[in-house]
């Protein structure tokens, strides 16, 4: 009996700690909806199941307010894919359209980021799922000769972070990312 109640104990302990708290998620797993939050031109496809009239695609206006027909506006800036099917469930039902409706979300499309500073083609870029610094350098056609390579400045939801590149520094929708100038 005590071996089976470590036994349990060890593979919980196991599990807990394999799943983590989620800040540690991957970008691309961010971006697919399990902790992404939803802001201004991002597209969005809502499916209600067996209703072809209320389903479409969305953009997500510079406000962060996504309106839909028949239901109209509803805030999502700040809102998970799950939180925002929730919402549009409930707008069904509050205007008395649908009794119990199934809805579906997904992003089709993700808001631009922005690769600025020491790069050949400073610019606006699309995001791709699991897109990393090194990549983003690469659409923005490669560091010039005056880049710090090693080094890069993220601006995410208001807050500027410094970080060492690395091929895992992940980049999310709506980045900023600043390749700053070496010095000799």
């Amino acid at each position: 009996m005590l071996r089976r109640l470590f036994l349990f104990s060890a593979a919980t302990l196991l599990i807990v700690g394999c799943v983590g708290d989620g800040t540690d998620a991957p970008a691309g797993a961010e971006a697919q909806g399990v902790d992404y939050r939803l802001g201004p031109e991002d597209k969005v496809k809502v499916t209600v199941f067996g209703e072809a009239d209320l389903s479409g695609e969305f953009v997500v206006d510079s406000s962060g307010v996504l309106a839909a027909p028949y239901v109209g506006q509803i805030q999502v800036k700040g809102m998970t894919l799950r939180e925002f099917e929730t919402a549009y469930a409930k707008k069904l039902r509050d205007a008395e359209i649908m009794r119990d409706p199934r809805v579906s979300a997904e992003v089709t499309s993700f808001r631009p980021i922005y690769v600025l500073g020491e790069v050949n083609k400073p610019g606006q870029y699309a995001y791709v799922s699991g897109m990393t610094v090194q990549k983003a350098v690469a659409l923005a056609e490669g560091y010039t000769y005056r880049a710090n390579e090693s080094t890069v400045e993220i601006t995410r939801s208001g807050q500027k972070f410094t970080l060492d590149v690395t091929p895992q520094t992940k980049v999310l929708p709506g980045d900023e990312i600043r390749i700053l100038e070496r010095f000799f």
